[in-house]
């Protein structure tokens, strides 16, 4: 019975360790997952605290599943990119040694399963929405399909899963409004422009292991300017579409301000020897907050008087 417990007692503390060095689906999954289901809620004029706990472990559920899942068919590809430099995969748990591949497997069918399970109890639609995410995660990661590695096809996917976890939060209360429509197109917009600049910290590596990245195939310079592209079309289209999807005036105040700020603190990305050089944990964390903010837009704009 003791070992039992001591061997529980591992599995647990391996599966925290896990969950902590995979936090980003919390930004990139669950954050969408909240917002799209508060607005779908202003909308109907109710909240059900229930659903807005079931549908957020849901989904944070599932999009651990797939980064785990991920993680464990990529062990090869990390060793290579902290063998040009890149520590960051290499220094995950299943990478540096400290959860062996069983127990990664375990992991993901715990939390995988429960995930379904759970979207399951609040509609049919929104467990659907769940399987088609954990299948297209499997398929991003999986050979000879592995979408991860082919031109664009990294971004769309990524696109997709935000997308499909927008309609979870929307059809868990059943309300699909413009202010969805624009968080999905604004989430599309941001995984085909702006998170290709991440894939710069395993640029050689990706090279190396013939992973067809923008970063890759566009190279650095044009990442970039991507990047900044993108921030700048999104403030130009929330100035000019507002009025046409019946938003408010405050949509546009709010979205400028944030892109300004976010802009403003992505400016050393303009230098070469600097991005050559650049602490990528450093910048995430400092971007992270825009991201979080300019996703609040469409829900603010539904409550302020302007």
């Amino acid at each position: 019975m003791e070992k039992v417990k001591i061997m529980s007692g591992n599995l647990s503390g391996k599966l925290l360790l896990c969950l902590k060095s995979r936090s980003i689906v919390v930004i990139v999954y669950t954050w969408p997952a909240i917002i799209s289901f508060l607005i779908s809620s202003i909308s109907a004029s109710t909240f059900s605290a229930f659903d807005f706990i079931r549908i957020i472990t849901a989904v944070t559920l599932v999009g651990y599943g797939v980064y785990f899942y991920n993680d464990l068919m990529d062990i090869e590809d990390d060793k290579k990119n902290k063998e040009v430099g890149s520590q960051i995969p290499g220094n995950r748990p299943i990478g540096s040694g400290q959860v062996t591949e069983g127990e990664l497997k375990t992991f993901i069918a715990l939390v995988s399963t429960a995930g379904l399970l759970i979207a399951y109890t609040i509609n049919v639609q929104v467990f659907a929405f769940h399987f088609a995410y954990l299948a297209l995660g499997y398929l991003y990661s999986t050979d000879p399909v592995r979408l991860k590695k082919r031109f664009i096809m990294k971004q769309l996917t990524i696109a997709m899963g935000i997308i499909l976890v927008d309609f979870s939060g929307a059809y868990t209360v059943g309300v699909f409004n413009n202010q969805i429509m624009l968080l999905i197109a604004m989430h599309t917009v941001l995984a085909l422009g702006v998170n290709p600049i991440v894939d710069l910290r395993d640029i050689h590596g990706d090279r190396a292991m013939g992973v067809k990245t923008v970063a890759v195939v566009w190279g650095a310079d044009t990442t970039v300017r991507l990047y900044f592209a993108t921030l700048v079309g999104m403030g130009i289209a929330s100035v000019i579409g507002y009025a046409q999807m019946g938003l408010s005036r405050s949509m546009p105040i709010l979205a400028v301000t944030i892109l300004s700020a976010w802009i403003y603190v992505s400016v050393p990305l303009l230098g070469k020897d600097v991005r050559l050089n650049y602490d990528w944990a450093v910048f995430l964390r400092r971007v992270s907050p825009f991201l979080l903010g300019i996703q609040l837009v469409p829900l603010i704009s539904m409550v302020l008087p302007f």
